[in-house]
C-alpha cells in the first residue's frame, strides 16, 4: 500500500502544479484498485472500473507459483518465460485475444476523453501495458516483455497528438524513492 500512496502522491503534486487531471481509469483487479483509491484520495479523481485493463487470464496456471506450473505442467514456466506467445496454457485468454481487449480498452477510453484538456490516469499492469506498447510500436510481445522492466507502482505516460501516441516515458519510479 505504500508504493499506492505514492503513486497517489504523484498524480498529487501534478495536480497542485497546475496540470489538468481529467480522468481515472482502473482495472477491477485488487492492486490497481487500491492504487487508483489511493490516487482518488488525494486528487478527488473518481475511479472509473475498466475490466477490459485487466491482466490476461492464465487459466490453469492462475494462482500457481512458477515452481508448482512446471512441476504440474511439464517446465511450461520456463518456456512461457522465455517466449510467452509460443506456450498454449490451458484455458488461458489467447494472446491475440487479449492485445484486442487491450488495444479496445484504450481506444474506448480515448474515445471517451476526446477533446477534453488535461490527462487521464490509467491504472493497470505490466503485461496490459507490454501488450499496448507491443500493438502501437508494432514489436513483438515477447520482446516487450524481455526488453522493458515495468516495475510496481511504475508509471509511464504517452501523449496523443493528431489521434497518434508519442510516448514521454516508460516505468518511472522516481516517486518511490525517498
Amino acid at each position: 500500500m505504500e508504493q499506492a500512496k505514492r503513486v497517489g502522491h504523484f498524480f498529487a503534486s501534478r495536480r497542485a502544479s497546475g496540470e489538468a487531471l481529467t480522468a481515472l481509469y482502473t482495472s477491477h483487479l485488487k492492486r490497481s484498485a487500491q492504487t487508483a483509491h489511493a490516487i482518488a484520495e488525494v486528487t478527488g479523481l473518481a475511479p472509473r472500473r475498466e475490466t477490459a485493463l485487466a491482466e490476461s487470464h492464465l487459466g490453469a496456471w492462475e494462482g500457481l507459483t512458477p515452481d508448482e506450473i512446471d512441476a504440474q505442467f511439464e517446465g511450461a514456466y520456463q518456456r512461457w518465460y522465455h517466449r510467452p506467445s509460443q506456450v498454449a496454457i490451458p484455458g488461458a485468454e489467447p494472446l491475440g485475444a487479449f492485445t484486442r481487449r487491450v488495444r479496445d480498452a484504450f481506444d474506448r477510453i480515448r474515445a471517451v476523453e476526446n477533446g477534453r484538456e488535461g490527462s487521464v490516469v490509467i491504472v493497470t499492469h505490466g503485461g496490459v501495458i507490454a501488450s499496448w506498447l507491443a500493438d502501437w510500436l508494432k514489436s513483438d510481445y515477447d520482446e516487450i516483455l524481455r526488453r522493458v522492466v515495468l516495475s510496481n507502482a511504475g508509471i509511464s505516460a504517452v501523449e496523443y497528438g493528431h489521434n497518434l501516441p508519442s510516448i514521454l516515458w516508460i516505468n518511472s519510479t522516481r516517486h518511490l524513492i525517498d
